[in-house]
């Protein structure tokens, strides 16, 4: 059994910016070149893609790849998957993948579970909701990313003006969603837009 604590490597930008292509191009990095073990997992908040699926807007490279899924709200459910895997495979497990981080409740504290077991960890996510507000744990990781090792890389999208985009806007029936409608919400109504196009109407300052 190892010993030493796994590293984190984190994938984040807003919409559009590739962020699951490049969590999938690393998964399929470690399997086909380092002979690794990985499981990519994925939150059912996530309706992006079908189900059990992770899949990139990117046609270019691995752009799709089964996943196991599990509630967003109980990310600790995928531990008995993991060690039967593991009885399965008959060895240990080198990295846990998990795609849309944003969505997965107690994120911070299950990444932090299994670094401390060993295992190398990649998760991929927005770090800020459709209010520019930061969204579940993402920000957060940041702090396991000093603490055990690894990396923060940002994906860049960008805005129609040519800017680099820095937040998600929503758009409902193609106008700004307002700020009071909910977190969480299904579809794909989103564009990268920069500080100077990002529209919040209602907002509360």
């Amino acid at each position: 059994m190892r010993t030493e604590t796994g590293t984190l490597q984190l994938c984040v930008g807003t919409m559009r910016s590739n962020k699951t292509a490049e969590l999938l191009r690393r998964v399929e990095m470690r399997r086909q070149y380092a002979m690794q073990d990985v499981i990519l997992f994925k939150p059912c908040a996530d309706t992006k893609a079908a189900p059990g699926v992770v899949e990139s807007r990117n046609p270019n490279g691995t752009s799709k790849m089964d996943a196991i899924e599990f509630p967003s709200d109980d990310p600790w459910s995928v531990l008995p998957i993991i060690t039967e895997h593991e009885q399965t495979i008959g060895k240990r497990v080198d990295c846990i993948a998990i795609d849309e981080g944003q969505f997965v409740h107690h994120l911070f504290m299950f990444t932090k579970r299994l670094l401390e077991r060993g295992y190398d960890v990649m998760i991929s996510g927005l770090e800020l909701d459709f209010r520019g507000a930061p969204f579940g744990d993402m920000l957060n990781l940041s702090w396991l990313v000093h603490h055990f090792g690894g990396s923060r890389t940002e994906q860049v999208a960008y805005c129609s003006c040519g800017q680099v985009a820095l937040y998600p806007q929503r758009l409902i029936n193609g106008k700004p969603a307002p700020y009071n409608s909910p977190v969480v919400l299904a579809g794909d109504g989103y564009e990268p837009r920069c500080a100077e196009h990002f529209v919040l109407p209602g907002a509360p300052h």
